[in-house]
């Protein structure tokens, strides 16, 4: 007997199904899946940057174009988009009630770090459940453990921030500013229907080349 259900229907042979129960399926290759991007965007030129949610993309150019057209609305909702590997940031604990999570960061949290050389760190504070992280500020550190305690001396509040993410300067894909809203510049007569007519690509290139420079 064959290992497999035999049909009068093509459509059911074409799917290998076991002839009994307990038999298991061929092997399927593992495919390829997107990487999972985190998106901060400033709702206008005086405010902090936020998170605003996740893409799903196979590079850091497509999270950006991605998150542009998910996350902004020809400019108007928005003034400029980060975006971020989600493995690049790290996340401390979450505290419990009202608890301070810079009351549990000491000294100790740097035993045992790797560090390496000197470079730009930017802090997300969480400071209610359910809302945004917002970012707070930028430091120097030669660790995430290191812009960790570092942060409680520069940006602790007196009221209690819930969670904390760190994340390195040059993992962020950032277009903001007038690079920002010149990406939704585009021909009239509504031309902004046509995604070939904005220079998202343009910019993200022109970043991208500054920052291997």
């Amino acid at each position: 007997m064959s290992d497999f259900l035999n049909s009068l229907d093509p459509r059911i042979n074409r799917l290998n199904i076991p002839a009994e129960f307990g038999t298991t399926f061929p092997s399927k290759e593992n495919k390829d899946q997107f990487v999972t991007f985190e998106v901060f965007v400033q709702p206008k030129e005086s405010k902090p940057y936020q998170h605003e949610g996740i893409v799903h993309a196979p590079t850091i150019d497509m999270a950006f174009l991605f998150a542009k057209e998910q996350f902004s609305r020809r400019g108007m909702s928005c003034s400029g988009v980060w975006v971020i590997k989600t493995d690049n940031i790290q996340v401390s604990p979450i505290t419990e009630n009202d608890e301070d999570i810079y009351d549990f960061i000491h000294e100790e949290i740097m035993e045992g770090a790797e560090k390496g050389k000197n470079e730009a760190y930017k802090v997300f504070h969480l400071k209610k459940r359910g809302k945004q992280h917002v970012h707070v500020g930028e430091l120097e550190a030669t660790s995430f453990e290191e812009a960790l305690f570092n942060a409680k001396s520069k940006f602790q509040e007196e009221k209690a921030i819930l969670n904390i993410w760190v994340a390195k300067e040059e993992d962020f894909l950032k277009i903001e500013g007038k690079e920002f809203t010149d990406i939704w510049e585009t021909l009239p007569e509504k031309k902004y229907r046509d995604a070939m007519d904005y220079r998202a690509t343009e910019k993200i290139k022109k970043f991208k080349a500054e920052q291997n420079a």
